[in-house]
């Protein structure tokens, strides 16, 4: 007896049709509606927080705060935070000479946050300009570029800093300028490395066939291809010329006394840590929060830019799906 013919088998859960964050272009990068999803982190957003919090902070809060942070009030020397004791009148408590540490740490935010932008942009575009020539261009360039790359990284930061302030003085340009001058090699590192890689490549091929110069190459083939990296790298370096700059002020090489920083702080507290640990662990964890802030929104942007690490999470979350199937 010939019965009807038997229902196709329904296609198992290993070979449905993947999400839509799995779902790529031609170029490789998300289509939109799975690049929104992935943009979600918790990591990310807590860093996004923290960096936001402290631009606010540089920007609004000495609008906001009414007190002065160089105004000194002996009788109120050393009062503890509020939540130690203390009272609002002065929240973050006090120094050894009654100034407000709330309104000191805030206008010390401004000084942290302009030093780390401004050191940041001068380094990526030393380095970039300097990378994306050595890759592109190669030769003697080439060269000489990995050359002073490989003697930047054999000075020490402190002597260059300490040599810098005993010639020019201590000055908040003198600090940026050092900062800038010592953190180039990263960009210009991963730029040369990204450019080299590319140099030839099919489309880079392709626009020179069609007539394309060295600049046209650079700028409109090359750089593009960069950026990624170079973001990542960027957001991620401001943490550390906020970090430098601090070290610099704590030994006192950095921007004058007279200037509020968060490491001239610290180390102003260094007498009364065992009795007023406020003075220099408040300014700390400033500088640890924002440091945290930068690293976090500069590994979330990592995860976004960098493919092999989208691409290994999302395979190994469909691994764990089709176990679980």
């Amino acid at each position: 007896m010939i019965g009807r013919a038997a229902p196709a088998p329904r296609p198992s859960a290993t070979y449905r049709r993947a999400p839509t964050a799995q779902l790529r272009l031609a170029s490789g990068r998300l289509a939109p509606a799975g690049r929104f999803r992935s943009r979600l982190s918790t990591g990310g957003v807590a860093g996004l927080l923290l960096v936001t919090l402290l631009v606010a902070t540089a920007l609004v809060g000495p609008l906001a705060i009414s007190a002065d942070p160089d105004q000194q009030q002996l009788r109120d020397r050393l009062l503890p935070p509020v939540f130690a004791g203390g009272t609002w009148s002065h929240p973050l408590g006090t120094d050894q000479l009654g100034r407000d540490l709330l309104a000191r740490i805030v206008a010390g935010a401004r000084v942290s946050l302009t030093v780390g932008l401004t050191a940041t942009a001068i380094a990526t575009v030393i380095g970039v300009v300097l990378g994306l020539l050595a890759g592109g261009l190669a030769g003697p360039f080439d060269r000489l570029v990995a050359f002073a790359v490989d003697v930047q990284q054999a000075l020490p930061f402190v002597v260059v800093a300490i040599g810098v302030v005993a010639v020019l003085g201590p000055s908040l340009v003198n600090v940026i300028v050092v900062l800038a001058v010592t953190g180039w090699v990263g960009h210009a590192r991963i730029v040369r490395l990204q450019t080299r890689s590319l140099r030839h490549a099919a489309f880079v091929e392709a626009a020179r066939s069609m007539g394309a110069g060295p600049a046209r190459l650079l700028l409109r083939h090359l750089l593009p291809n960069v950026t990624g990296p170079i973001i990542v790298i960027a957001s991620q370096q401001i943490a550390g010329m906020i970090l430098y700059e601090a070290a610099l002020s704590y030994l006192g090489l950095g921007v004058p006394i007279e200037t509020i920083t968060w490491g001239s702080m610290i180390a102003s507290g260094r007498e009364t840590l065992t009795t007023a640990w406020w003075v220099s662990v408040l300014p700390g964890g400033a500088i640890a929060s924002t440091i945290l802030g930068f690293n976090l929104l500069g590994d979330w942007l990592q995860w976004l830019w960098h493919p092999a690490g989208r691409n290994g999470q999302l395979s190994s979350s469909k691994r764990t799906r089709e176990v679980k199937m």
